[in-house]
């Protein structure tokens, strides 16, 4: 602004003197204004290619059903374990449900590893497309091996209380590029 008054201010005396800084001034108006115009253009192109561009619903490309219907008992974060008694992370939720109860696979994926440690019981790992990796623990039964397809809401086991389980329920987890994440932000619950 102080550039264009004083254009004007010496537009009003042309003399020899007045000339040079009347001509810098012009330079450096023009620039802006060619600057500005350019940067205008440049919004308006990306706001029209922006237009063209389908939006992503998260919730309909990664929907994950309930494994299995209950009560959760325990949520997602810091806890004592109920059988060890020693404050630590809960990378899933725990769901309650009868013995038995089949158990179905929240997405499509293939399974990754089936098996048993002292802490989760019999377990199954499936990996799923966007680097998502849902873990199903404390099985009775295992229905399902190791490089199976799985298809959404298949059953692939059944509840058991195996592992360091006090009582019957499932132990969910879900892991997005190898960090565990609170499953009830995938799930579609009832």
């Amino acid at each position: 602004m102080l550039k264009l008054s004083l254009l004007v201010f010496f537009k009003k005396f042309d003399t020899p003197l007045s000339n040079p800084v009347i001509t810098k001034i012009d330079y450096f108006v023009l620039e802006y204004t060619y600057d500005f115009n350019d940067f205008v253009t440049t919004v308006q192109n990306i706001t029209e290619k922006t237009k063209a561009i389908p939006v992503l619903n998260l919730f309909e490309v990664n929907t994950m059903i309930m494994p299995v219907e209950g009560e959760i008992s325990s949520g997602y974060g810091m806890r004592v374990h109920p059988v060890l008694k020693v404050e630590r992370m809960h990378n899933g939720i725990d769901i309650i449900q009868s013995e038995g109860t089949p158990v179905k696979a929240v997405l499509e994926g293939i399974v990754t590893y089936t098996g048993e440690d002292r802490e989760m019981g019999r377990f199954i790992k499936i990996s799923h497309p966007d680097n998502l990796v849902t873990i199903y623990a404390h099985l009775k039964e295992i229905q399902v091996t190791k490089d199976d397809k799985v298809e959404q809401g298949q059953i692939i086991g059944t509840i058991g209380t195996t592992g360091l389980a006090e009582s019957p329920h499932l132990h969910f987890e879900v892991w997005e590029n190898n960090i565990p994440q609170d499953p009830l932000k995938w799930l579609k619950q009832p």
